[in-house]
This record gives structure tokens, C-alpha cells and sequence, in this order.
């Protein structure tokens, strides 16, 4: 009996140091982003193991851990204002987080101390939050902003004509493409009117089949610069993906539709797409 209640107690202590955000759950993860970010991506379990074995400091048993919790997660690269300019990331994870267990492990451990409802990592270096429905909230700057929204949930951050390749297993949107690449990746002299561009990728036999779109400001604009669009590609193929560089540009199949050229077919791996999102947080 003293078994049982012993089991009861710790139960309890694992409820009591909880401390939940509420949070609707019908609200898309993206509408508790924040609005304005440098980029957002989706993450699936397969791209997400490989974006945490990249990180700095990973540990394959840690890594494992979280993957194996997620079914996907969504986040927001966000510029940060300073003397060395800086890009923080925020993300809603889905899964299998049990706040209570969770919360009772990390009251624990020194390196953690918790602020209201955010559990803070070396000075506020990551920040964790438990939501409703087995999500997460974390960061590497403050999560502020996803606490106000998940009272008042703001609006969508991906436009609607980009909802539809949103929804798919990975995908990255860059509402600010040359400010991101600029600097990165050759995309030619002068102003660029390039409004958007979204890598969305669905599963394959092959790892996943992809599809990289650039969006123009006008019809016009889209089939002056889409050679521009053949020499990015060709230049990010070798630069993230050289082992594949030659399939990737052989294989894609080009098209100019409106405002939007678009290469499709692109054969990618998990850490593929890895490297791309990398490219867009950096």
C-alpha cells in the first residue's frame, strides 16, 4: 500500500510542476509564429533527425529521443537586432511531450530554471514551453511571442496561394528570398523582383520528390529572370547537395505559369532538405 501511494505522490509532483499554455486546438501551429519572420519551414521526422544531428554539440541518444516524440514541427527563423546580426529560431513541435514528466525531470537539473510558464536553458539560450495536445513550444530567444498568441492567435503568416504546397510533408517559404540568399548564392547583379520562393516535398522511393518555386512581381518578370531561377539551382545543387548536384539539375522539369517559375521533380534526401533549411536559418 505504501507502494501505491508513493506512486500516487509522484504523480501528483509531476501534475503540480506542469505549468501548461492553453492554447486552441484547432489553430494551425504557423498562426501561433510570429509574423514578419526571415522564413518558416515544416519539418518531418525524417528532416528533423537530420537537422538536430547537424546542430552543433548533438547527441545521437538525445536526438533520438525527440524524433522519436514528433510527428512534426514548425518554426519561424527570425531576425534578431544587435551588434552582429543574429537569426533566432521558434517552433511549435506536435507529438508526444508529457508536460508532467517533463517538467519534474527539468526541475531537477541545474541548467534549468523555470519563468512562469517557460523553462529557461543557459540564460534563456533555448526556452521550453508544454501547450495542450502533447505540443511544445521552444526557441532560442524568448517565447513571448507564441504566449500571446496562443491567447489571441494571429493571422496565418504563409499567403493563401501558397497554402496548398504548405501543406505538404517539408516544406520552406521565404517570404524575402534575396535578403536571405543575397551574399549566399549567385543570383546575378542588380535588383531582383523575386517576391517569394517555396521548397515543398513529398516522400519518395527516392527519399522525397521536391518542388522549388520562385515567385515574380509580375508575367513579365517571371520569364525575363527565370534563366536566373536555372542559375540558382545549378548553383545551390553544387553547393548544398554535390554528391547529387548533377542529378538534381538533370532531373528537374521547368515551368513558367503566370507569376511563378517553378522547377519540379527534384530528387532529395532528408539531409537534403536539411541543408536547405540551413541555408534559410543561417
Amino acid at each position: 500500500m505504501k507502494r501505491i501511494h508513493a506512486w500516487v505522490a509522484l504523480a501528483l509532483l509531476a501534475s503540480s510542476c506542469a505549468t501548461m499554455v492553453k492554447a486552441p486546438l484547432d489553430v494551425e501551429p504557423e498562426r501561433l509564429l510570429p509574423t514578419g519572420a526571415a522564413a518558416y519551414a515544416r519539418l518531418d521526422r525524417a528532416t528533423l533527425a537530420e537537422v538536430l544531428a547537424s546542430l552543433p554539440g548533438s547527441d545521437p541518444g538525445s536526438v533520438e529521443s525527440i524524433v522519436n516524440r514528433t510527428d512534426s514541427i514548425t518554426a519561424a527563423f527570425v531576425r534578431q537586432t544587435g551588434p552582429q546580426e543574429a537569426v533566432g529560431i521558434v517552433a511549435v513541435a506536435e507529438g508526444r511531450y508529457p508536460a508532467g514528466a517533463a517538467s519534474l525531470r527539468l526541475s531537477s537539473d541545474p541548467s534549468w530554471r523555470r519563468r512562469g510558464k517557460v523553462w529557461e536553458y543557459g540564460g534563456g539560450s533555448l526556452n521550453l514551453a508544454f501547450a495542450d495536445g502533447g505540443r511544445a513550444f521552444l526557441g532560442t530567444v524568448p517565447l513571448d511571442g507564441m504566449l500571446a498568441a496562443a491567447e489571441a492567435p494571429g493571422k496565418d503568416p504563409i499567403p493563401a496561394r501558397w497554402a496548398e504546397a504548405w501543406k505538404s510533408a517539408v516544406a520552406v517559404y521565404l517570404p524575402d528570398p534575396m535578403a536571405m540568399l543575397s551574399g549566399r548564392i549567385p543570383m546575378g547583379d542588380g535588383a531582383v523582383p523575386i517576391l517569394a520562393m517555396v521548397l515543398k516535398a513529398r516522400p519518395s522511393t527516392e527519399g522525397y520528390n521536391a518542388t522549388l518555386y520562385f515567385e515574380f512581381g509580375t508575367e513579365r518578370a517571371a520569364v525575363v529572370f527565370s534563366p536566373l531561377c536555372r542559375v540558382f539551382l545549378y548553383a545551390a545543387a553544387h553547393s548544398m547537395w554535390p554528391e547529387r548536384a548533377a542529378t538534381v539539375t538533370d532531373r528537374a522539369v521547368w515551368k513558367t505559369e503566370g507569376t511563378v517559375v517553378s522547377a519540379a521533380d527534384i530528387p532529395l534526401d532528408a539531409a537534403s532538405m536539411a541543408a536547405f533549411m540551413g541555408l534559410a536559418g543561417r
